[in-house]
């Protein structure tokens, strides 16, 4: 799962695509379609560069959507092909040490002996 923050500033991340052609880098023609989980809002985002880092690719991304605290579904596409999927978690947090939970206020767990089970 990648990590992003909520703002519309370019942010730069390291992905594993399929396919890592050894040269033709940088690309520029890497398209990107962010899903956010739960209300479905989309954003495409075409012309994105992607250099090679290593055994990384490297892409600079520019969001509009992020909302802090929530989910997202990356689908990075190369030569109208899926190159690279994943999901991604926005929190404005930079502790690595922080546990976060998508499901914080929407459960009570209830403990009873040996049975455990939520109730929704």
């Amino acid at each position: 799962m990648i990590r992003l923050l909520p703002n519309t500033n370019e942010q730069v991340f390291n992905i594993v695509p399929r396919d890592i052609p050894l040269e033709g880098f940088p690309f520029n023609d890497i398209s990107l379609v962010v899903v956010e989980d739960g209300t479905s809002k989309k954003e495409t985002i075409n012309d994105i560069v992607a250099t090679l880092n290593g055994n990384f690719v490297s892409v600079s991304v520019t969001f509009s959507i992020l909302t802090d605290e929530n989910s997202y579904y990356l689908e990075f596409s190369k030569d109208n092909s899926l190159w690279f999927r994943d999901k991604a978690y926005v929190t404005s947090q930079t502790n690595d040490e922080t546990i976060h939970t998508i499901n914080t206020s929407k459960y009570n767990q209830y403990d009873s002996g040996e049975d455990e089970y939520i109730v929704l």
